[in-house]
Order: structure tokens, then sequence, then C-alpha cells
């Protein structure tokens, strides 16, 4: 490729990268990070990452430093001095949870038994999948190929968010179902544009499905669409989370390591999951931005730290294998909220 092809492609009046270009990139880091992510499968060199993937990659690790001030705090929500030591309960509960609170200053806030995340689907023949998530996004399924003919699956609406509109549809049926297939003007990896296929995978279970080399023609999009079933795929983390707020989804995973959950009704709302490993240092209270309290308490028979923030809570602790775990949630959370939801979470491997 010569400098002026170089420009075309990557250069300032470039196409838009495509949004499989940037699942792909992403997944591709990730797989690169744990070559046991896609078992058989060599790692791929972090050279080949597009730009525009790296900074995907790092947009949920922004996100767990930054909580949207919530409209109001709970009555619960100490405003002198916390007791020198709270003991949050050493087990989740299961069912609903205990305490209220007010989740945007109007709900109640109810921890309940959280389900394990899981991704509703399975496309036969093509091995495991790696998954990726952004914040407001849905989960996405990446099949990552040698050759980069790779596959991405994740939930849609009928009108693919209005993507699906305009000169270049073309419509197909799928099993006698409604589906439309369009090209993007944006670059894959190989520097084609990826195609992607939206159709009704049952009654009002709208799928979409984007390809690339191999899988990147009408006829193998919906061959391949033929094959997705439903059998859910477990989503494997770090840690794992027992409570959560009712009605709360996970909205956001990175590095299998940062967790995010979210309202629904009030997107705006969430909170996060941190893990890291031993070697890594405790945060100082010197290190909390908007630190108004630190107090230590106890979770799961362990001390820990509860920091209270002008725009959130952050409870630092230590599990059973020394690792860490950081829980950040609005202060719309009742101390008690914070503690039981942080002795909830649990080491996955």
């Amino acid at each position: 490729m010569n400098d002026l092809e170089l420009l075309d492609r990557y250069g300032p009046d470039a196409a838009d990268v495509s949004d499989a270009a940037l699942a792909s990139a992403r997944a591709r880091l990730l797989a690169g990070m744990d070559p046991a992510a896609v078992p058989g499968r060599r790692s791929f060199p972090a050279r080949r990452l597009a730009i525009a993937g790296l900074a995907l990659a790092g947009a949920v690790t922004v996100a767990v430093v930054v909580i949207p001030r919530p409209a109001a705090r709970p009555d619960a929500a100490p405003t002198t001095t916390p007791p020198t030591t709270t003991t949050a309960p050493a087990s989740p509960g299961t069912g609903t949870g205990t305490g209220t609170g007010s989740g945007t200053g109007t709900d109640a806030i109810r921890l309940v038994a959280a389900t394990a995340p899981a991704f509703p689907y399975t496309i036969s023949g093509l091995g495991d999948a790696v998954f990726t998530a952004d914040p407001g996004g849905p989960v996405i399924a990446v099949y990552l190929a040698e050759d980069r003919s790779d596959v991405y699956l994740n939930s849609t609406t009928e009108d693919d968010g209005g993507a699906l509109s305009g000169a270049g549809v073309i419509d197909v049926e799928i099993d006698g179902r409604p589906g439309r297939i369009v090209a993007f003007n944006g670059t894959a990896d190989d520097g084609r544009p990826p195609l992607t296929l939206v159709w009704e995978h049952r009654d009002g279970v709208w799928l979409r499905l984007t390809g690339q080399g191999r899988y990147g023609t009408p006829g193998a999009l919906i061959d391949l669409a033929g094959k997705v079933r439903d059998r859910p795929q477990r989503l494997h983390f770090e840690v794992t989370v027992g409570l959560v707020p009712d009605g709360w989804e996970l909205a956001a995973f990175k590095d299998e390591a940062i967790l995010m959950y979210r309202d629904p009704v009030h997107p705006e709302t969430d909170f996060h999951v941190q893990w890291a490993p031993r070697s890594k240092p405790l945060f100082r209270a010197a290190e909390i931005d908007g630190l108004e309290k630190a107090t230590k308490v106890t979770v799961q028979g362990r001390p820990a730290d509860l920091f209270r923030a002008r725009d959130f809570w952050m409870v630092q602790t230590r599990l059973a294998d020394r690792s860490i775990v950081r829980v950040m949630t609005p202060r719309t959370f009742t101390t008690e909220q914070v503690l039981q939801l942080t002795a909830s979470v649990r080491r996955s491997r």
C-alpha cells in the first residue's frame, strides 16, 4: 500500500470505520490478551488492531471512574460520621434482598438475586465465541477466524436502530420470516465493507448478523442465520455478582474484569464492579476524587474500605484469594445496600 492509498483509507477524509470493524478490533484485542479465550487459535499481533478499536476497548475503563450525579440521595445515606465498623453479610441472599433506597430520586432500590449472565444464542458450526459489550449497546458474540472471516451476532430491533433505510437494502426471507441485508460504507479489516443481515428470528425477536470475508455475502449470511440456535452461552468473568437492584441489567464489560450494571428505565444510573489481581495496589483515600469520608468496614469477615465521595460510594475489599474488588454505586444507594452488594461478589475461577 502506497502513501496515497494509506491516506485514502485511514486519513481524515476516509470512510467511517464500521461497527463490525470496531467489534472485531476489540474482540481481537481481548483474545490477544487471553489466548485461552479462543481455544486452538493463535493470538493476533497488536499491530494489526485498528486505532478505533483500541479507543473502544478503553471506553469502559473511562466509564468506571465516571458516575453521573444522581438527582437525589436517599434519607438513609449517611450525612454524619458513619460507624467505625460495619459488618456486611457473609453471603449473598437468594430471592429478594433487604434494604431500600431511592434509585433515581423517585424509585426504590430493592436488591435481588442476580441471574447468571449469558448470551441467549449460538451459531452451530462456528466454534466458541468471545463477547464484547459497550455502555448502552448490546452484548455481541464475535466468532473469530484465522483468515479474518469474522462473524458478529447480537439482538436488535426491526429497523436496526434506523440503520436499515435508504439505498442498498435487499429484502430476503429466512425460513419464511422477513429479513434485510445491507452493506455499510465503512471498511472492515481487509478494507472491504461487511454485510449485515437483520431478520426476525422468531415472533417479535430480531437479530443482527454481520459477516466479513467468506461470510460477507448474502448467501453466506442467510445460511448462517439458519444455524442460529436458542442455546445460551455463559458469559465468564473474573467475579460474579450475587445481588443487583431489581430490574437492572448487565450493560457493559471489559477484559472479564470490569462489569457495569444499569437501570434500563434510567440508563444514566449504573454501578460498576472492578476486579484486580492481588499484586495491584489498593486505592488510598487521597486518590478518591471528591472524597467526603473514608471508613473502615468489614466485608465477608475481611477488612475493607468504604469511601463516601461527592457523587458515589466505593467499597474496596479483598477476596479470599487476596485479589481486589472495588464496587462503585451512586449515592442513591444506602450504606447497607452498598455493603450487601459488595459482599455478594465472588471469585469465578
